[in-house]
């Protein structure tokens, strides 16, 4: 009860620290949300693997791994530096800013996305049957190549609105609005005998209503915003398009080398063994990532104010933050992460009988994302710091690791290979980012380790 009413006076802002309670506040939205799209995601995954089985599963979470690493590519980066840009010009009242920075990026990414759809789209038939000896996946990578633009623009739009902190759209409109879709969409299907594509139609359906409300709500927000801005702009130097893309740049590297850290076993299990195994190997790592779900949550509204407060020099109130934000996502890691380490048997065979044979990957996994728990908001910190450029050094060597483990130990020990090499390059950024940064800053992102200077 102690530990409940402490987080109840860290709300209530009781603490002495208002920033903190902030974090926590805007934490706590976050993850209303994010539970809500946790319990809609996972229903999905149950629903999707009875009636489709193994494989279906499989082909759908394949399918999802490979469009988010195009919509990546294709974002150049932007869509993690514009949370920087839009909370770093919106606390100056560089409002006119805020509209060229979302103006620009819109110009550079959409049609580099239509290009890459379009490619994606015809090479479809060539990489199912060539690269993955599945015929089957041919109609779903052509989906993905044409939902490719309006994937890349949610995905900005998205991120554009978490750098003004409205908190409750960006949560709604990430995940949550595209898991309701894709369920009711999916399930209305089934019911009406209606034959989906592997359940990415409806995933794509979801994704087309999020791209195009997000949209218009950042329409209202410049038109609600037009006068301060023309106010501001003959007060302010000319905006360099050229000088946000090299500063994003190094982000995209990063993002997109992380987001292939997390992708890439389940893409090299499908060149190594077929659909079935990815199905059952994706289910694992979609329950152990429920860990994660505080980390995403906090991180959320934890961008923006890391940045204000770095480029404030406010360097306590940081340390504050990002210390005891870290000791709230233990708080709610610990007790999942016992469940799945000691039960995982048990949590699969709810999902479908057969894929109990995961349970030793899920233990795996569950364990990756403790530790990953425990090293707090590493990439976050350095994302928003400057240091953007370092990390993505970190990112690039533990992603070589977890590709050559991935090709050395999936064909020995299929899924399970796949689970140890996602252990140990995860291990390798998070410990060596959280070591930099506080040899740099004095800025302790871990749990309870004391560093010497």
């Amino acid at each position: 009860m102690d530990i409940f009413k402490k987080i109840k006076k860290k709300l209530k802002g009781k603490d002495g620290n208002a920033d903190f309670s902030e974090i926590l506040k805007g934490g706590s939205i976050a993850l209303v949300y994010r539970v809500a799209n946790m319990v809609l995601s996972y229903a999905l995954m149950v629903y999707v693997s009875r009636q489709l089985g193994e494989s279906g599963i499989g082909i759908y979470n394949l399918c999802l791994a490979i469009s988010g690493i195009l919509v990546m590519v294709a974002s150049l980066g932007f869509n993690t530096s514009i949370v920087r840009f839009t909370s770093q010009y919106s606390k100056l009242e560089k409002h006119y800013l805020v509209r060229a920075v979302f103006k620009g990026i819109v110009k550079l990414t959409v049609p580099l996305s239509l290009v890459m759809g379009l490619v994606f789209f015809f090479l479809a038939e060539t990489l199912a049957i060539q690269v993955y000896h599945d015929a089957e996946l041919t109609l779903p990578f052509k989906l993905i190549g044409i939902l490719l633009p309006l994937s890349v623009i949610g995905t900005i739009n998205v991120e554009f609105i978490r750098g003004l902190k409205d908190v409750h759209i960006s949560e709604l409109y990430r995940n949550l609005v595209v898991q309701l879709i894709n369920l009711a969409a999916f399930a209305l299907a089934i019911y009406l005998g209606i034959r989906t594509i592997y359940a990415v139609d409806s995933y794509a359906l979801g994704v087309a209503v999020a791209g195009i409300y997000t949209s218009y709500y950042i329409w209202k927000f410049f038109r609600r915003n037009k006068p301060i801005e023309i106010q501001s702009t003959a007060e302010d130097s000319p905006f360099s398009m050229k000088e946000h893309l090299i500063i994003s740049l190094p982000m995209i590297m990063t993002s997109f080398i992380q987001l292939l850290n997390g992708k890439v076993d389940t893409i090299m299990l499908g060149i190594y063994t077929d659909t079935a195994s990815v199905g059952i190997f994706s289910v694992a790592l979609k329950i152990s990532i429920i860990t994660n779900f505080m980390i995403s949550s906090l991180k959320t509204i934890a961008l923006p104010k890391i940045s204000e407060l770095f480029w404030k020099e406010d360097m306590d109130n940081l340390k504050v933050i990002v210390s005891k934000s870290t000791n709230v996502i233990m708080l709610f890691s610990i007790p999942i992460s016992i469940i799945l380490l000691v039960f995982p048997e048990f949590i699969l065979s709810m999902v479908k009988d057969g894929f109990e044979s995961g349970a030793t990957t899920l233990r795996i996994l569950a364990f990756t994302q403790l530790l990953n728990s425990m090293c707090g908001l590493v990439g976050a910190f350095m994302n928003m710091t400057g240091h953007q450029s370092y990390f993505t050094r970190l990112v690039i060597i533990s992603t070589v690791v977890n590709i050559a483990l991935n090709a050395l130990w999936i064909p020995v020990w299929g899924m399970e290979g796949a689970a140890w090499a996602t252990l140990i390059s995860t291990s390798i950024w998070n410990i060596a980012g959280g070591v930099f940064i506080y040899r740099k800053y004095q800025v302790n992102t871990f749990l309870s380790f004391k560093w010497r200077k």
